[in-house]
């Protein structure tokens, strides 16, 4: 019996070590995997190294300071700064909105890069200082204040986005389980807030292809699109149901439900070009399709800002008018410098009658108000008529676009070829032709 008690309790203790060992195993994976997708979306790509430095690196980055703690606690902390939206937004949702502000568009790599590209499109060149310095400052320059507009919006399950492809895919060279990267197309507002800005990338992944093989077995392709992400960085669940499918066919997206499987039974060139008889399907990047949302969810949404804004003319400021040289009579008594009245550009100098011989008409050119400006009326020269004859002033027609002649000063012509009523029948009718 005793043997017996020992053999048990030792494979007791064996599996209790195993079982233990396993713990651990599977915590160290969950880690580094945590590790490695924060240091692709803060750098680009996975780092190398002992797992302490990288995680000081990334503290550093984000808050300038090593954080205190256990390994786990310390990877956890950082994962929540770059992801977790459940206090405030985190480092990714503000990076997109302060992107999609400047450009209307998310771009895609690590945070580094995505701020210094930001930084000398804002500021006019990259700063130092951790992450989080960075981004309050490029909030403030962008909008204005260190708070950035971002507020919690839900979002409708079967909410339609549009997306596109962003590799080439083929029957001939897909495999199963094969990933289908894929961007959003077209922004996405709810209640007047951006939700799914356009560059925000997902994914979908392969379910079945078939190769062609004859001339009765076309090329098909069959794709679960399951994952995009929303304008906050959370991984949002999609699928393409009946609503995408409906919106695809409104569309004439032959290509795009040909990822799906689907057949499409009107006429539409893409579609032609796509299920060709006993050929393999083969789509270039950039091909569009509809997905919507799977469940229900609430996310940081961009309040959005855009006004339309510009320079519209001062209405106000008036046009001042070109300086005018008035033209003196020609028989008048020149004003000496003592005797003028100082003039501004915009008015002519206003000779009293005390300061110059009157004339009648026949002696002086008179002065139209394009030329002088307008009077007022103490500024304005009475000119008594004169009981001198009618002058006649025989006119000819000028070009339009030639400035009239000056009108010259004619002596009376003789009473010859008058009328009985004192009028020149001759000049009358000259003037009726015209």
């Amino acid at each position: 019996m005793s043997w017996k008690k020992i053999i048990c309790g030792a494979l007791a203790a064996s599996m209790i070590f195993s079982a233990s060992i396993f713990c651990n195993a599977a915590t160290d994976e969950s880690a580094n995997a945590k590790l490695a997708r924060i240091e692709t979306d803060t750098y680009g790509s996975e780092q190398s190294g002992a797992i302490l430095d990288r995680i000081s690196r990334l503290e550093k980055s984000y808050s300038g300071q090593n954080l205190s703690g256990n390994m786990n606690a310390r990877i956890d902390a950082i994962y929540d700064t770059l992801y977790n939206n459940d206090v405030e937004p985190g480092v990714l949702a503000k990076i997109n909105a302060l992107e999609w502000n400047i450009n209307h568009e998310v771009e895609s790599g690590g945070v580094d890069k995505r701020l210094t590209s930001l930084e000398n499109a804002i500021l006019g060149k990259a700063t130092e200082g951790s992450f989080n310095d960075r981004i309050r400052e490029l909030a403030k320059a962008s909008y204005g204040e260190e708070i950035l507009p971002i507020v919690q919006i839900p979002i409708a399950e079967n909410t339609l986005i549009k997306v596109v492809t962003t590799i080439p895919v083929g029957s001939k060279t897909l495999q199963e389980g094969d990933t289908i990267p894929i961007k959003v197309a077209e922004d996405v507002f709810v209640d007047g807030g951006l939700v799914f800005a356009k560059g925000l990338t997902g994914e979908g992944v392969v379910t079945s292809v078939r190769r062609a093989k004859h001339i009765f077995s076309n090329g098909k392709i069959e794709a679960d699109f399951h994952t995009l992400k929303a304008i906050d960085g959370q991984d949002t669940k999609i699928f393409t149901g009946v609503e995408a499918v409906e919106a695809m066919v409104a569309a004439s997206m032959g290509r795009g439900l040909s990822l799906l499987g689907q057949t499409f039974s009107g006429k539409n060139k893409d579609l032609e070009e796509v299920l060709v008889r006993g050929k393999n399907i083969d789509l270039p990047a950039g091909v569009e399709l509809y997905v919507q949302i799977k469940t229900p969810l609430v996310v940081y949404g961009v309040k959005s800002t855009d006004e339309v804004t510009g320079l519209l003319p001062d209405e106000t400021t008036p046009t001042v008018p070109s300086e005018s040289i008035p033209t003196a009579p020609s028989e008048s008594i020149p004003t000496t410098p003592s005797e003028s009245t100082p003039t501004t550009p915009s008015e002519s100098t206003p000779t009293t009658p005390s300061e110059s011989t009157p004339t009648t008409p026949s002696e002086s050119t008179p002065t139209t108000p394009d030329e002088t400006g307008t009077l007022t009326p103490d500024e304005q020269i009475v000119t008594p008529p004169s009981d001198s004859e009618e002058t006649i002033i025989e006119t000819k027609p000028e070009p339009t676009n030639q400035a009239p002649p000056e009108q010259l000063n004619v002596e009376p012509r003789p009473e010859e070829g008058k009328t009985p009523d004192g009028y020149d029948g001759e000049i009358i009718e000259i003037i009726d032709e015209d």
